[in-house]
Formats: structure tokens, C-alpha cells, sequence
């Protein structure tokens, strides 16, 4: 879903600043009109402002967590994950590890233990289209001999 939202939106930029006009050279017809939205008497923005803005929001997704997490368990006790961030982010670089921790503590209390313990972990960049991304993966083993005592 966040792939096809930076697609749309990057299409969407290059046909509204690669194509400014429609029609004959007489009488240009614009894709975005040369309007103005009063939102107050001194605040007030170009629609083609607006527009950009908007594409802008829609690429950048400054709401969404920076990293992914993806998730497989390997046997009942071991679990991998692999955290990817985001393209585009204004901070985060270092939290890799703590993200890690925070998810490697939700598995085993999700099943029913009391810790877990890191087998691997690692950091690194891999190169993408255009962009390189920060990464990092690891293994984790809950452990079921610390797990809290069942009620009865």
C-alpha cells in the first residue's frame, strides 16, 4: 500500500509539473487553475500550492512509524525479525536496536514469557532505486523457563 501511494503521488507530480497546459497554444487550458484559496485575509495559498503540499504529505507520510517490521516464526520458541525504514525520514537513524528490543519483549509476552534472549542482530544500509535504507535484522529465543507460573 505505501509503495502505491509513492508511486501515485510521484506520477501525479510529474504530470502536474511536466504538463502545465492542455489545448492549443492560443488558448492555454492549465491542469491546476491559477486560483487562490482564502482560507483568512492574510493567509492565502495557491491551489498549485495546495496541490504540492498535498503530494508532498502523501510521499513523505510524516505520521507513519519509520520502521517496518516483519516477522516469522522459525520454530515455537524462535522468531526472526526484520526492521526496514522508511525512505524518507527527519530522525530515527539510531533506534534500530531499541525498536528491535521493544518487538523482541511484545513476542515473548505474547507468549506467555517472561524474557527472551538475542541469538543474532545486525545493522547495515541496503541500496535501493534512487535511495538507500537503513535495515537491521536478528533472531530472538523466548524463554519458556523464565515464563510466569500459570494461574490454575
Amino acid at each position: 500500500m505505501e509503495k502505491t501511494k509513492q508511486i501515485l503521488a510521484a506520477l501525479a507530480l510529474v504530470a502536474v509539473t511536466g504538463c502545465t497546459t492542455t489545448g492549443s497554444s492560443e488558448t492555454p487550458s492549465y491542469l491546476i487553475p491559477d486560483k487562490t484559496i482564502n482560507i483568512s485575509p492574510s493567509v492565502t495559498p495557491t491551489l498549485e500550492g495546495v496541490v504540492a503540499g498535498a503530494i508532498v504529505l502523501i510521499v513523505l507520510d510524516p505520521l507513519a512509524p519509520n520502521w517496518k517490521i516483519e516477522q516469522s516464526q522459525v520454530n515455537p520458541a524462535l522468531f526472526e525479525l526484520a526492521l526496514t525504514k522508511k525512505r524518507f525520514t527527519t530522525g530515527g537513524d539510531g533506534e534500530a536496536w531499541q525498536v528491535f528490543q521493544r518487538r523482541a519483549a511484545r513476542i515473548a509476552r505474547d507468549n506467555g514469557s517472561a524474557g527472551y534472549r538475542v541469538l543474532e542482530y545486525s545493522e547495515g544500509v541496503e541500496s535501493e532505486t534512487l535511495i538507500a535504507r537503513r535495515v537491521a535484522r536478528g533472531v530472538v529465543e523466548i524463554a519458556p523457563d523464565r515464563a510466569p507460573p500459570r494461574p490454575q
